[in-house]
């Protein structure tokens, strides 16, 4: 039996993935770790849960999660890139859920709007360092 390890969520890949089926949308598959919370999160400290994506589409994401999440929830979805950065921020919505035989959940997710990462440039002036948002 094949497992990965990432940052403690462990899968097991011959129940929590399965052989893609035929789409409309071309999907990549591509294991990558992400956070997602409930949208709008109610209070600041609302608990951001681990999971793992499993692949995405222009219109939607596949991730596996612990708890399973109901079908019409709106969830926030960051996806990370290899250094640990967010590299997609989602807003997406639960359209489908189904249990692995390894007790997990594999969640549909639409997708309802993505915000782009916001990067920060730093300037010296003066030898006092000035934080510029935007691009």
């Amino acid at each position: 039996m094949n497992h990965s390890q990432n940052h403690g969520l462990a899968i097991d890949q011959e129940s929590d993935i399965v052989a893609s089926d035929p789409r409309r949308e071309f999907r990549r598959e591509e294991l990558r770790q992400a956070d997602y919370s409930a949208f709008p999160r109610m209070s600041l400290d609302s608990q951001k849960r681990r999971c793992l994506m499993l692949n995405e589409s222009e219109g939607g994401l596949c991730l596996v999660v612990v708890e399973d999440e109901a079908i019409g929830s709106l969830l926030r979805v960051m996806v990370r890139n290899l250094h640990g950065h967010v590299s997609r921020d989602v807003v997406a919505r639960v359209v489908w859920s189904e249990e692995t035989s390894a007790g997990r959940f594999r969640l549909g997710l639409a997708l309802l709007r993505e915000s782009q990462p916001r990067m920060s440039r730093i300037r010296f002036e003066d030898g006092k360092r000035t934080r510029i948002t935007g691009n």
